[in-house]
């Protein structure tokens, strides 16, 4: 099946044939990437009005003022990405989340039902904003913001002062936090560990 990375060439935005073009936006520092995606969606008569962000700087301010200006935003997932970033795309409105590497087939089924109304979420994406939510459970509040300070490379002692607990309570909750991840089969040993355990929780 045809990525949403497969190369296009311009003669493809060219082509005359299906629909007459829609306005679709496709908002993303990769010209071949996006040129792509606008050569497919151009070709979808849902797609009309349709703005996709990508891996682009102000990727946040330009899906609120594409929200604000009325239009469908669907936001493009690259596996590095964030998941707390697409999940504050779509409390700010997104209608759509696509993954960057998955087939064409895909993105335009998300974009069709973004533009039809209904929360359109690709199933990798989805399966990755699961398995952070999943995670985060396991942890109280606190355990996550001993993390989220120890993860920094901060001694516990400043941890401790940055949280406003003593050294001790610090202590506690990273030993309840090393026994909760350890049932789950991750590694908490060292602060790399601990590092990775932040970023797979997206405390940032």
């Amino acid at each position: 099946m045809q990525r949403c990375d497969q190369q296009l060439t311009p003669r493809d935005a060219e082509d005359g044939g299906g629909p007459p073009p829609s306005r679709v936006t496709v908002l993303d520092a990769r010209p071949v990437l996006a040129l792509g995606l606008r050569t497919v969606l151009t070709r979808v008569p849902e797609a009309a009005d349709v703005l996709v962000v990508g891996r682009t700087p102000g990727a946040a301010h330009h899906v609120r003022a594409g929200v604000a200006d009325g239009r469908t935003v669907v936001v493009l997932v690259d596996d590095d990405d964030p998941p707390g970033a697409v999940l504050a795309a779509l409390d700010a409105g997104a209608r759509g989340a696509a993954s960057a590497g998955g087939t064409v087939e895909e993105l335009v089924r998300v974009v069709r039902r973004a533009a039809d109304g209904q929360l359109a979420v690709a199933e990798v994406v989805t399966d990755r904003l699961a398995e952070v939510r999943r995670l985060r459970t396991l942890f109280s509040v606190r355990e996550l913001d001993v993390l989220r300070w120890y993860a920094t490379g901060l001694p516990a002692k400043l941890v401790a002062r940055e949280m406003g607990v003593r050294i001790e309570t610090v202590k506690t909750y990273l030993k309840r936090l090393r026994e909760k991840a350890t049932r789950e089969g991750l590694p908490t040993q060292t602060r790399m560990d601990l590092a990775d355990l932040a970023r797979r929780l997206d405390l940032r």
